[in-house]
């Protein structure tokens, strides 16, 4: 990698890095085994899906890693409770699951789901809190401003 790609590189977002690294590991992969099965060397085939496999694997929990992280962040901020592991009685929860190649703890589909629906609706819940204050605001500033007009014009007649 050339410098100036290394510097790039590294000030990406990390979600662009991480669907770089994807990118990279379906091509490098798949030139391998295109090369592999045009030689029939069919155990070396099979050798490398299985290694595509793995690294995918991993590559998919890196990837949830990152979304769960950002959207726990989020519901930290704005206070939505984030769904526990495991339920009172010990059972594993379908919202969360065990990474195979890590072991740590990621989102399923599901949990992603319903976190991102607990996050909207705080959001939307938020706004339109605020939203109140502005109409207000808004009727505020016109009787204010008709005040003010009225004002003026009694003032030049007067």
């Amino acid at each position: 990698m050339s410098r100036l790609s290394n510097i790039i590189h590294k000030l990406a977002p990390e979600r662009i890095r991480l669907a770089w690294s994807r990118r990279a590991i379906q091509r490098g992969y798949g030139n391998a085994i295109a090369a592999a099965r045009s030689a029939k060397k069919f155990n070396e085939v099979a050798e490398l899906e299985g290694a595509e496999r793995f690294e995918m694997e991993l590559q998919q929990e890196l990837e949830d890693s990152y979304l769960t992280s950002e959207l726990l962040r989020q519901s930290r901020r704005l206070r939505v409770p984030i769904p526990y592991i495991r339920s009172s009685d010990d059972t594993e929860s379908d919202i969360w699951y065990e990474g195979r190649q890590t072991g740590g703890r990621y989102l399923t589909v599901a949990g992603v789901r319903s976190l991102r629906q607990e996050i909207r609706q705080e959001l939307k819940d938020r706004h339109e809190s605020s939203s109140r204050f502005l109409v207000w605001i808004t009727a505020l500033t016109g009787i204010i401003g008709s005040i003010t007009g009225l004002v003026a014009v009694l003032l030049r007649n007067g």
